[in-house]
């Protein structure tokens, strides 16, 4: 699988480096169970010497290494991305639906009161009358949100 002397490359997370390695060794063990092969391979400025198997990851080309920070960079963005609608979605309503939601309330509105609050006469259909008011016309987007929303389902 490697050769003695052979570089390879892993990406040590914790220190967000890539580090190269040089295979040193390659011990092959025959047993009645079959055989094993252990591949050592020496850290960049010391002696010190780190069993392959336990490395996560490991690549014999730098390249190869790219490829695999760039998706894993491109999955963490889109995640990000993602993360940022579904906020966006809970947070603020969707223009479309207010407009939507103000056309729909235009044609059903059967009486308002003009004073300090705004109050609505809406006709739920079924002869049933729902009275919807707004204070001071100025309510945050979670309030409004809730408002409409609620109206609507």
């Amino acid at each position: 699988m490697y050769e003695v002397g052979q570089l390879i490359y892993t990406i040590i997370e914790e220190r967000h480096k890539v580090m190269p390695l040089k295979i040193s060794e390659q011990v092959t063990t025959k047993t009645l169970e079959g055989e094993k092969t252990v591949y050592k391979a020496e850290l960049p400025g010391n002696k010190k010497k780190v069993i392959l198997s336990k490395l996560t990851n490991v690549w014999t080309d730098l390249e190869d290494v790219k490829k695999h920070m760039l998706k894993n960079a491109s999955i963490a963005i889109d995640n990000m991305l993602i993360e940022t609608d579904d906020i966006r979605k809970k947070y603020f309503l969707d223009q479309e639906l207010v407009d939507a939601c103000k056309e729909d309330l235009s044609h059903d509105i059967i009486d308002s009161d003009v004073d300090d609050d705004l109050t609505l006469k809406v006709d739920l259909g079924d002869g049933q009358i729902g009275n919807l008011t707004i204070n001071n016309q100025e309510l945050d987007q979670k309030k409004n949100e809730e408002n409409i929303t609620s109206w609507w389902l």
